[in-house]
């Protein structure tokens, strides 16, 4: 509710003399609310500011949401129109909302399928709309629509608008209002756009919300929704808003469970969508689905009726194709090139070989990948940036990242939001936004090096008019490309994707052949710049915005709730799961099942070393067992070929060191790779010799060449 409304309820709830209150039961005192409500016909708001007016029924319905339809029509300035629904939000209260999109006045007047409700039908007023004012991108440029040409999701005013996106599926069931706070100021100043999160979901409900539950149904039943769980989420979908992001509800047709009947998902996406049609919000239908389609057209056809200005899309499952492409309701395409079980050419295959599929259909829609890898069980940050990048230099406008333990709001979420692919992503974006990256298209016939191993597929994208060039590298010694019918001569910047950091290449000519060669190993950005071209200024401009990196040798990580991790991330496939505990007051990890869970994996973060560097890597581990710790050992990822003998090479302990109930076991890794190449994307790992451990700490110095 808007400060208006509410101002205007509190008022009229103060001027009731005692006397009154005391005579009227509660549906008297509601009745008197709506005819003050009704009263105050005027209200003032800006330009795309979320704007509500509620209503009072003056009777009771069994099933409130499904019992009748309240409708809205609004007019505004140069006759302009806006239809939607209101909902229902407790008690007798029906609430309307709207977002105006330009100034002026607008008339807005209900209908009710009970034209006997003298509360809901019939009810009119007149809103007095300002210009925008602010530098929320939301309010300044408004709500996203796609460009003309298809190509672009665009604010209203034709501003470019770059999804950089994040996955808190799990946030509206289990996230606190001070984490939700805390997430939301953090990934908007890193520079995220969108938020991608689920009503819901089943798995979600495993250990029960924090507040209120979302249905007053019995589950599997939906057709009831609990107002007081939706009151929760309008604020944090309203926080999210008032921080610049948009946030995309996924799942209609799947919550809580797969899939409740049509007809019973169209009452809950109906509702949905009327609550959130003021809000900067999208809608999903599906959420990881295949093909349902008489589910899918249910949603769409609610969302469409309640909320017909708001966007829909379809977060598919991994690899499912664009079955809804030419459907007039899809208002954008989003596919879903997985986590393929940490299979990275799978990963990076998808996150090229999609959009081109998309692009090939005869009908434009901007594309978004709407979920890659994420950084936890899966994948390590490399993984996260790889994708990023094939996917933004392949066709795609938007890409979403995430993080295990965000997605699913673990407890340790805060403690692990920040892991480096969340900052990797970010510098993606500064890089994007520093350059006209909406006139970039995919140009993959102009690679002519291309491997054929899927997980070092380059991607290159270029200007129409050939001025500004972008290719991503992921593990290649040079990329040679057709330059044919280019600009003269292209100045060169090659840009480090971990750190942001930065230095000019040599300056070449338009050819047939043009070879530029990798600095090294990493992965790397290329940018062709024209020289009169403004391409590189704004990039180097960006880059020298970045806090700089601080070279470091030293890396730690310790457990508990607030995990500090500084420089390490602790990794959880299937051999290497954890539980937390306390052993002397001291939080740890225990490997519970031993002879399941032998070891514990860690990622070193790139910044401080990434395929070659240090010449050796010294760990020491604070450990205790009430077994024998003789056969604890280190698997590293060591120099050489991706063979098992080298990304799993064996080191015994160096030294031991008795700590008061404790024991520090120190190791020396001679030559470490540093390529993530272990399992999820780790660097090196405890093998626990098959005892039972409790593990405090873990550190990591690196000596020697750095670069």
């Amino acid at each position: 509710m808007n400060s208006s409304s509410r101002a205007v309820e509190r008022t009229c709830l103060e001027s009731m003399p005692q006397a009154v209150c005391a005579k009227f039961p509660l549906g008297g005192l509601l009745f008197m609310l709506a005819l003050s409500v009704a009263a105050a016909t005027e209200d003032a708001v800006a330009v795309w500011q979320r704007w509500e007016r509620v209503l009072v029924s003056d009777r009771d319905y069994p099933h409130p949401s499904s019992a009748l339809s309240l409708g809205v029509l609004f007019e505004g300035p140069n006759r302009q129109t806006h239809a939607g629904l209101g909902f229902w939000d407790g008690d007798r209260r029906f609430v309307i909302r709207c977002a105006f999109p330009t100034p002026g006045e607008w008339r807005w007047r209900t209908t009710c399928t009970d034209a006997a409700n003298r509360g809901l039908h019939g009810q009119s007023g007149v809103v007095r709309v300002k210009p925008a004012d602010g530098t929320n991108a939301l309010t300044r440029h408004g709500y996203l629509r796609v460009s003309d040409d298809g190509r672009l999701l665009i604010h209203a005013d034709g501003t470019p608008f770059l999804w950089i996106g994040d996955t808190c599926w799990a946030a509206p069931v289990h996230a606190t209002e001070s984490e939700w706070r805390h997430y939301v100021a953090t990934r908007a100043a890193q520079g995220y756009s969108v938020l991608q999160l689920s009503i819901a979901p089943e798995w979600a409900l495993e250990r029960g919300p924090h507040g209120p539950p979302p249905f007053l149904s019995k589950l599997p039943d939906i057709t009831q929704p609990n107002p007081q769980f939706f009151q929760a989420m309008d604020r944090n979908l309203a926080r999210a808003n008032d921080h610049g992001l948009v946030v995309m509800l996924c799942g209609l047709m799947e919550t809580p469970q797969r899939y409740p009947p049509p007809e019973q998902i169209a009452v809950l996406s109906r509702y949905v969508a009327a609550r959130y049609r003021s809000f900067g919000v999208m809608f999903s239908p599906s959420f990881d689905s295949g093909i349902h389609e008489a589910e899918t057209l249910a949603a769409a056809a609610a969302v469409r009726e309640a909320a017909p200005d708001s966007l829909l899309t379809m977060h598919m499952g991994t690899g499912v194709g664009p079955r809804f492409h030419a459907a007039d309701w899809l208002a954008f395409d989003m596919y879903q090139s997985g986590h393929n079980g940490g299979d990275a050419a799978r990963q990076s295959a998808r996150a090229v070989g999609m959009p081109a599929e998309i692009l090939a259909l005869p009908t434009r829609k901007p594309i978004v990948n709407g979920e890659a890898i994420y950084e936890g069980d899966l994948g390590g940050a490399y993984d996260v940036r790889r994708t990023a990048w094939l996917s933004f230099l392949s066709g795609a406008v938007g890409y979403t990242a995430g993080i295990n333990e965000i997605y699913a709001w673990k407890e340790d979420a805060l403690a692990r939001m920040n892991l480096p692919s969340s900052e990797q992503v970010a510098l993606l974006a500064r890089i994007l936004r520093a350059l006209p990256w909406w006139n970039l298209a995919p140009a993959p016939g102009r690679i002519l090096n291309q491997l054929k191993e899927p997980a070092r597929l380059t991607a290159f994208a270029l200007t129409a008019d050939r001025t500004l060039g972008l290719a991503y590298l992921p593990q290649n010694d040079n990329v040679t490309l057709d330059l044919r019918n280019g600009a003269p001569t292209y100045d060169v910047l090659w840009i480090n994707p971990v750190t942001g950091e930065s230095h000019a290449g040599n300056a070449v000519a338009s050819a047939q052949a043009v070879t530029i060669a990798a600095p090294d190993a990493r992965d790397w950005v290329v940018l062709l710049s024209a020289a009169d071209a403004p391409g590189l200024g704004p990039v180097n401009k960006a880059l020298l915005e970045i806090p700089p990196h601080r070279k470091k040798s030293v890396a730690t990580i310790t457990f508990g709730t607030d995990a500090l991790m500084d420089g390490l991330v602790h990794k959880r496939p299937r051999d290497g799961e954890s539980v937390r505990q306390s052993f002397m007051h001291i939080p740890c990890l225990v490997n519970v099942n031993p002879k399941r869970n032998g070891y514990l994996y860690f990622d070193l973060d790139d910044r401080l070393g990434f395929r070659g560097g240090p010449e050796r890597m010294l760990v020491e581990v604070r450990l205790r067992s009430d077994e024998s710790l003789a056969g604890v050992q280190l698997q590293f990822d060591a120099q050489g070929s991706a063979a098992v003998t080298n990304i799993y090479r064996p080191t015994p302990s160096s030294w031991r060191k008795p700590d008061g109930g404790w024991t520090t076991i120190g190791f020396v890794a001679e030559s470490p790779y540093l390529g993530n190449r272990q399992n999820s994307g780790a660097d090196f790992r405890l093998y626990l010799g098959g005892s039972l451990c409790q593990v405090a700490a873990v550190r990591v110095a690196l000596e020697g060449a750095q670069r």
